[in-house]
């Protein structure tokens, strides 16, 4: 009896939840993508994921008037990155919210491998920095920044500098110290728990685009 109790709002928490999707898609998408958006959606919620990073990519797709079939390979694949930055997030001992997941697959979208977001998760930020330091990260990478030197930029002041577990042979080399002049001391890229000082670039940056073949 109690675990019948149990079962019934656990649905009825699915069922808005598919509801909630299915309004953001409305008029935006075709039938059979918002279907699917639905469903790994639900799943992803279930799981403690975000849902935001799918109904983003479905809608982004969609206006761009790219083939459905493309559409639907992209959103199953945000689906897989964001269970893989979860689970590389945990590694790193991060207790993980939405945001923080969120950033950490906007990171694996740019380049960034599982081993570079759980270095990263290692260097003892906090939860809300290491979100910005992701956003951060993903955005070198996307410049085309190596993950090795991105992620020792990002890296924290005198704490241990994280090492990213790359394909090449040997051990990752340590970027040289950018050079500091008094007329330009914002010249280095920013540690990250000073990243978080600029809080809005958490929720606020850019995601990659679908690119015509």
């Amino acid at each position: 009896m109690i675990a019948s109790l149990l079962v019934i709002p656990l649905t009825l928490l699915g069922m808005q939840q598919q509801d909630s999707i299915a309004a953001r898609l409305a008029g935006r998408v075709s039938p059979d993508i918002a279907t699917l958006v639905e469903r790994l959606g639900t799943a992803a919620s279930a799981r403690g994921l975000p849902v935001d990073p799918l109904i983003q990519k479905a809608i982004e797709g969609s206006a761009k008037g790219v083939p459905s079939e493309r559409v639907v390979t992209a959103v199953s694949w945000v689906a897989m990155q964001l269970d893989t930055a979860a689970a590389a997030l945990r590694e790193g001992g991060v207790v993980t919210d939405t945001l923080v997941i969120a950033a950490g697959e906007f990171a694996i979208s740019a380049g960034l491998s599982n081993h570079d977001i759980t270095a990263l998760a290692r260097t003892g930020a906090s939860v809300a920095a290491l979100t910005v330091g992701l956003r951060v990260a993903g955005t070198l990478g996307a410049m085309g920044v190596p993950s090795a030197e991105n992620i020792g930029l990002i890296a924290r002041p005198g704490g241990r500098r994280p090492r990213a577990r790359g394909s090449g042979t040997g051990q990752a080399r340590s970027p040289a110290r950018p050079r500091q002049s008094s007329a330009t001391p914002h010249a280095a890229a920013p540690p990250l728990t000073a990243i978080f000082d600029a809080r809005a670039g958490g929720r606020g940056a850019c995601r990659l685009s679908f690119r015509n073949n």
